[in-house]
């Protein structure tokens, strides 16, 4: 694949282009690194990558990709990130993007990712919204966030699957397992376009283009693991652990 070059509107933060230097080859070191379909990111506008959650590692894992393709990682993350004291230091000054779901100002997250979208910046979305639930693995039942930012914008949504991270930072642990070295892949597909039709209202049409979203992404895992995916996703909805909708154990 010929050399990307990179965007001008696309300023990759001090704090990123510094940490990068020292964190970057600690990866490579800890993991092996399988990228596929960079060439799906655009070289020049903005766009929305939409991604399965399956790990605390998953940012890690598509942030190194994307800046391989000179993409500064920027993504929507859940509000009590922002909570954490140094933590909330460093999501400010890379840019990231709190979603505070459940409030008032749930809608700031959509107006924020559209408004770094129409400034040329590529947001990465995990629309499940939070780490997958599914008893094998595989993505649930999406939220309408993605859908919406896409609706908002009319940008290009590039679904994205990873497969790996989950071995490199297990659910429930408080660190990651560096050894021994994992494969971490992480694919992007070409991408598409999402508009509201006449005969739909907004809420419809996040429903279909959710639905459209994860169609893209659910195969897209499959192959990664060289599996059938389930035909039916898992409903996040029907668990009693829900934490990410204040239902907890």
């Amino acid at each position: 694949m010929p050399a990307r070059r990179r965007d001008a509107s696309r300023r990759t933060p001090p704090l990123i282009a510094i940490g990068q230097v020292a964190v970057r080859p600690l990866l490579r070191l800890v993991t092996r690194r399988h990228w596929i379909g960079l060439e799906n990111l655009p070289a020049t506008g903005g766009a929305i990558v939409v991604c399965n959650h399956l790990s605390v590692y998953d940012p890690f894992a598509i942030g190194n990709a994307l800046l391989d393709a000179h993409v500064p990682p920027r993504f929507l993350a859940k509000d009590s990130l922002f909570e954490v004291p140094v933590l909330r230091g460093i999501m400010r000054a890379t840019g990231q993007i709190p979603v505070r779901r459940g409030t008032r100002q749930a809608g700031d997250s959509v107006a924020a990712a559209g408004r770094a979208v129409a400034a040329g910046e590529i947001v990465t979305v995990f629309p499940e919204g939070t780490l997958t639930r599914d008893p094998e693995d595989w993505p649930m039942r999406a939220r309408l966030g993605a859908a919406r930012i896409a609706l908002a914008t009319g940008a290009p949504v590039i679904p994205a699957a990873l497969w790996g991270t989950r071995a490199v930072w297990p659910r429930g642990t408080h660190a990651p397992r560096l050894l021994p070295r994992h494969d971490v892949t992480v694919a992007f597909g070409p991408a598409f376009t999402a508009s509201q039709r006449d005969d739909e209202t907004e809420h419809e049409a996040a429903i279909r283009v959710t639905t459209q979203i994860m169609g893209h992404i659910v195969p897209m895992v499959g192959v990664l693991r060289g599996r059938r995916p389930p035909a039916v996703l898992h409903d996040p909805r029907t668990d009693a652990f829900r934490p990410e909708e204040g239902a907890r154990r």
